[in-house]
């Protein structure tokens, strides 16, 4: 085509932009053909080969890069980056202290990746080597690493994104794993491992990943199980399809594993009509969050002060919404901006009894505005009443809390928005931590939940696994847990798909579970006048079905079971 160097970098770093990793490649190999001595050259073309996934021959590159430089530290450490995703751990940990030794400018953060294949333990834990032989090792991987849930800022890392609660789901698997004293080890980038037979010593080697259809990723050599959870009475069609990509394809795609673990009945009951794998619900443990022994009764004024306390780095902002207004209503909202107890003490309430309800903003199956609409007229009658609303999303003090609840969960273009102005409702997308979060659930008397549609409902589960009572809706995951047993249950009805929930879905036909403002009113009214016994009652019903359904007895049960196939053959 005749483009000089130049002309071809500049189409380089353009499919660089755009992470058109293969692109990239294609015209980093034709700078090398026409600058085959210019070390930097070779050593983009290996970058851009690494991140499409041919690491044989980014390896050739750097190589040839350091024949032009042998003494380029940059270049060794580049190499131990591509040692470490082919899962080369020894060969890692050997660049690293080349680089180190050889005078690198990232010294520190060299040593820390040290530290942490020290941490690994490679020669013991992944590959084998020295290992007596095992029964069982089990891998997890999921779209990202495990919600490390007792620093806040790690706690924060990937809230309201995209498939977050995946990680989520591990995390209960991992914390289950640990105490049932299972071997097991977290791979990032599965795909990456050639057979995991060949590192590990295990008579049977599991991968449990935590994948939506087209994130999925299997572990070559090993018995692959994926979770995944699902709301709708079936999978999204082909000709449903949002892409041409094979993986958009559901049904195909879920039946890439050996088998499936759903976490809810109706989820199971949708999947397996169209999947060629085993399906069975297996549910995310809840374990974290569960309190010694379920509660005596409603939370008293000490109780929700000792919270109070505990969350004194947490802001809450009163309820604002007025959209031709929603700017002064913002900065008003901002202003007014408080604490747990300084609000508490601002309302001068006798014995106040806190709601709440914890959500991805982002989600439209959560339906907050019968929520809001039903609790504001509920708090007429009731002068005590105090609704918390912990929002998740990644857009933390970059976007106002009442102007994203307004945009994510309440705008709707085919009608106007009536105003929610109200000091009994506060809202915070801050990020807690699992101590934080576990004192909120301790302050609340109910926890509410208004949902279109769940897969599992985790925060509804920690609530009830605090001793929390729900006021709730009962469909779709939630009918394996709630009745009016544990709960107030807040009736629904089953409509098609609105315009919006259509959108965000892409699925035509389906329908999905609606609840009316007045019945939110009901049930609240329901709760607040139950008696103290039955508010005990339900309380450690709530607390039983968490521990009964959501234990670790349930994995070590699916886990027992499947091992016993497999070393005979029958589940190969």
């Amino acid at each position: 085509m005749g483009e000089n160097a130049a002309d071809l970098k500049k189409r380089a770093d353009l499919a660089r932009a755009q992470r058109d990793w293969a692109q990239d490649a294609y015209w980093r190999r034709r700078i090398c053909g026409q600058e085959p001595e210019r070390r930097g050259a070779w050593v983009q073309l290996g970058h851009a080969l690494k991140e499409a996934g041919f690491h044989a021959k980014a390896e050739d590159a750097y190589l040839k890069a350091l024949t032009l430089k042998p003494d380029d530290a940059e270049i060794i450490l580049q190499l131990a980056h591509l040692s470490k995703v082919r899962g080369r751990l020894d060969e890692t940990a050997d660049l690293l202290r080349q680089a180190r030794d050889m005078g690198h400018s990232e010294r520190d953060q060299i040593e820390a990746d040290l530290r942490l294949l020290k941490k690994v333990d490679n020669k013991t834990v992944f590959w084998g080597v020295g290992e007596d032989r095992t029964d069982l090792r089990v891998f997890l991987s999921a779209p990202s690493a495990p919600v490390a849930e007792d620093q806040r800022e790690a706690a924060a890392a990937g809230l309201g994104q995209a498939d977050y609660s995946y990680s989520f789901a591990m995390r209960g698997f991992i914390q289950a794993l640990e105490e049932l004293e299972i071997d097991h080890t977290v791979i990032i980038k599965p795909e990456y491992v050639s057979d995991i037979r060949k590192r590990s010593t295990a008579e049977v080697n599991l991968h449990i990943g935590f994948y939506p259809p087209d994130r999925m990723r299997v572990l070559k050599g090993a018995y692959n199980v994926n979770c995944f959870a699902w709301e709708f009475d079936r999978l999204r069609s082909p000709e449903e399809s949002f892409s041409h990509h094979a993986f958009s394809q559901q049904a195909e795609m879920l039946s890439v594993p050996d088998e499936l673990w759903i976490p809810s009945s109706q989820g199971v009951e949708a999947v397996k009509a169209v999947v060629s794998c085993p399906v069975s619900r297996v549910p995310a443990p809840v374990l974290g969050a569960h309190a010694r022994r379920p509660r005596d009764g409603r939370p008293t004024e000490r109780d929700i002060a000792r919270a109070g306390r505990d969350l004194a780095g947490v802001n809450w902002e009163p309820l604002a919404i007025l959209p031709r207004i929603q700017n002064t209503m913002d900065g008003a909202a901002r202003a007014r901006g408080s604490t747990l107890p300084s609000l508490l003490a601002s309302l001068g309430l006798e014995k106040p009894t806190l709601y709440l309800s914890v959500f991805n903003v982002h989600d439209y199956r959560k339906q907050i505005e019968p929520l809001l609409e039903g609790f504001l007229r509920f708090a007429e009658s009731d002068p005590n009443a105090i609704l918390l609303l912990k929002m998740s999303t990644p857009h933390r003090a970059k976007r106002l809390a009442n102007r994203i609840l307004l945009e994510e969960q309440i705008a709707d273009a085919g009608r106007m928005v009536r105003p929610m102005v109200s000091d009994r409702v506060w809202i915070t997308d801050g990020a807690l931590t699992r101590g934080e979060l576990n004192r909120l659930y301790d302050a609340a008397a109910f926890y509410v939940c208004t949902s279109h549609a769940e897969g599992q409902n985790l925060p509804l589960l920690e609530a009830m696994a605090r001793g929390v009572v729900p006021i709730t809706v009962d469909h779709t995951a939630m009918a394996d847990y709630i009745s009016n047993n544990d709960a107030v249950v807040i009736p629904s009805q089953t409509r098609p798909l609105d315009i919006r929930l259509t959108a965000r879905y892409r699925m035509y036909g389906v329908d999905t579970n609606y609840v009316d403002a007045a019945d939110v009113h009901s049930a609240l009214r329901t709760a607040r006048d139950i008696p103290d016994g039955d508010y005990a009652h339900k309380s450690a019903a709530s607390w039983e079905e968490v521990r009964s359904q959501f234990g670790t007895e349930v994995v070590a049960n699916q886990l027992r079971t499947l091992v016993e196939k497999l070393k005979v053959g029958e589940a190969a």
